[in-house]
């Protein structure tokens, strides 16, 4: 029985102009059931239509003659991949974020600016701009399946929902309106080339989630809204998003990140398909009726599931979209014979994937990427709480905390949650006691993989081996830098002598971590991205924010 009509695959990085990368995703898609290849980029149609009504070809080439001609060229490209994909069976969506627009097009329209240079939204001209460019998309491409687009995210160059105009019009206009005018303006002109819309929830508060999917309610019942599978971004430790099952009327796809931007970035590789399974029957009960997987991040090229241990979680996905009551050993088995690559090479210069040769190395495999799930989840993720960014720590104090009590907030969604991060005792030691079980359990994972009994070359276990190292480096960095950033923020709500005391002798101890991980670092040539995790500068950034405001009680105390 097919579940979900649509079963896709997501592009979010540089690796969508590269032909190699895309016919590897079509054959892995072809293979396992995918039906729909998704190119996420924000600005991506500006990148493919000019248009013609605001830039004729005479200004082209007098003034923008670089711009005229990679329009032309990623014409070219993107209809290949169009074709190759339609001969598969395979549709092709844009992923876009909107407004946006060229930044030679305020040259033309000077009005778009106010006086202070700020970009205003509410200008009608804007709608008549989106309209006029999704028509020329459609001309250009005329195999295009629909257009996924987010309408209230922080990332588009115009948007109500950051509004930085603070004219008359701009005050008075509902948001609700602004997103409504905004959906017209794209739906028109694809439904009458039968093409999909979809609209992604992808928003910062409740309030913007539910104004977005009621604008989209209240334009057309063709309409799809596209939610994530958590609210606002890819928790894994965050409850189920409360808009599935909840669109007004409409239909429902649900998206999901395979790679782990917040979850290692498929360096340190962990399994997400049991919790794929347990979301997906949820879909499945909700009424959803597509699901995607993203299978890598905009901010980190040469990296994806494809060149990740977490490829087994793509495979999951695929497997559990076409069945989700497979039997999971079989997904592991799957992803075991379609062979392993870790990310200690970049994606451009990896090796052929490694198929094991010994018959129990699809169950030592799960074993391994089970645990390591429990390893990542006490790490990056602070009793369910996102302390993190992207995998990483933050630079000061400040930051840290806004990411969790603000940025990536889970109050708002789960009302309560944060009592479990509350500057108490009992929640600090809580808070320790899950940092020192990461520790102890990232020191375990090479005797639960045993990479010699996998039947694997030499090369490939010396890339495992290297990943392991590294790994309980990056724990130990969360391990220090949480613990000693709740201590001193507890220390400076409460400012005991002991409190202050017990974040200095964490400080201490950070400081000497930093340097074990500067040394270990030092004279090293890793792919770039684990430097994002393995960051000397950062943490040493932390360290001297945290010395500074202990340095001042300590002085208050003398």
């Amino acid at each position: 029985m097919e579940w979900f009509q649509l079963r896709g695959l997501e592009i979010h990085n540089s690796r969508m102009w590269s032909t190699a990368a895309v016919e590897r995703a079509l054959e892995f898609m072809a293979q396992n059931g995918l039906n729909a290849l998704i190119f996420h980029q924000n600005d991506i149609i500006d990148k493919l239509v000019f248009p013609k009504a605001f830039f004729t070809q005479e200004m082209m080439y007098k003034r923008w003659p670089l711009r005229r001609s990679t329009i032309v060229s990623s014409r070219l490209y993107l209809r290949e991949v169009i074709r190759k994909a339609k001969n598969l069976g395979i549709g092709f969506y844009l992923e876009v974020k909107e407004i946006w627009y060229p930044e030679e097009l305020l040259e033309l329209f000077t009005h778009l600016r106010t006086a202070e240079g700020k970009v205003c939204p509410t200008d009608p001209f804007w709608f008549e701009f989106l309209e006029i460019k999704i028509r020329e998309l459609l001309t250009e491409f005329p195999d295009l399946t629909g257009i996924i687009m987010s309408p209230a995210t922080r990332e588009s160059k115009v948007s109500i929902s950051t509004n930085p105009c603070g004219c008359e019009r701009c005050q008075r206009t509902d948001n609700a309106d602004w997103y409504k005018q905004l959906l017209q303006a794209m739906h028109k002109p694809l439904s009458e080339k039968k093409k999909d819309l979809v609209v992604r929830d992808f928003t910062y508060t409740v309030d913007e989630q539910s104004t977005v999917v009621g604008a989209a309610a209240s334009v057309s019942k063709e309409i799809i809204v596209a939610l994530k599978n958590v609210p606002h971004d890819f928790w894994p430790t965050f409850p189920h998003n409360v808009k599935i099952g909840d669109t007004g009327g409409l239909r429902q796809w649900v998206e999901f990140d395979v790679w782990g931007q917040y979850c290692g970035l498929g360096v340190f590789p962990c399994s997400l398909v049991e919790d794929l399974q347990s979301r997906i029957r949820y879909c499945r009960e909700k009424g959803v009726t597509g699901v995607w997987f993203r299978t890598d991040w905009e901010l980190m090229n040469e990296s994806s599931t494809f060149n990740s241990l977490n490829m087994l979680n793509l495979y999951g996905g695929a497997m559990l979209a076409n069945d989700p009551d497979l039997e999971l050993d079989s997904i592991y088995a799957a992803w075991s014979r379609g062979g392993l690559q870790t990310s200690m090479r970049p994606e451009s210069i990896a090796r052929p994937a490694v198929i094991p040769e010994s018959s129990e190395a699809a169950g030592k495999l799960k074993e391994f990427m089970k645990a390591s799930w429990s390893v990542i989840e006490k790490t990056l993720y602070t009793r369910g709480h996102v302390f993190q960014y992207s995998s990483k720590i933050s630079p000061t104090l400040q930051d840290f905390f806004y990411v969790v009590t603000s940025y990536h907030s889970r109050e708002q969604w789960e009302p309560g949650a944060s009592d479990r991060i509350a500057l108490t005792d009992e929640s600090i030691q809580a808070i320790i006691a899950e940092k020192q079980a990461a520790v102890d359990e990232a020191a375990q994972l090479r005797a639960i993989l045993a990479p010699e009994t996998l039947g694997i070359p030499q090369y490939f276990m010396d890339e495992l081996d290297l990943t392991l190292d590294l790994y309980q480096y990056f724990v130990k960095t969360f391990y220090h830098a949480v613990r000693t950033s709740f201590l001193t923020k507890k220390a400076l709500a409460d400012r005991g002598k002991t409190d202050i005391q017990a974040a200095r002798a964490s400080l201490d101890e950070l400081s000497v971590f930093r340097k074990e991980l500067a040394d270990r670092m030092t004279d090293t040539f890793y792919p770039f991205y684990l430097y994002w995790m393995l960051d000397e500068d950062l943490l040493e950034s932390l360290e001297t924010d945290i010395a500074k405001q202990l340095h001042g009680l300590e002085g208050a105390l003398s």
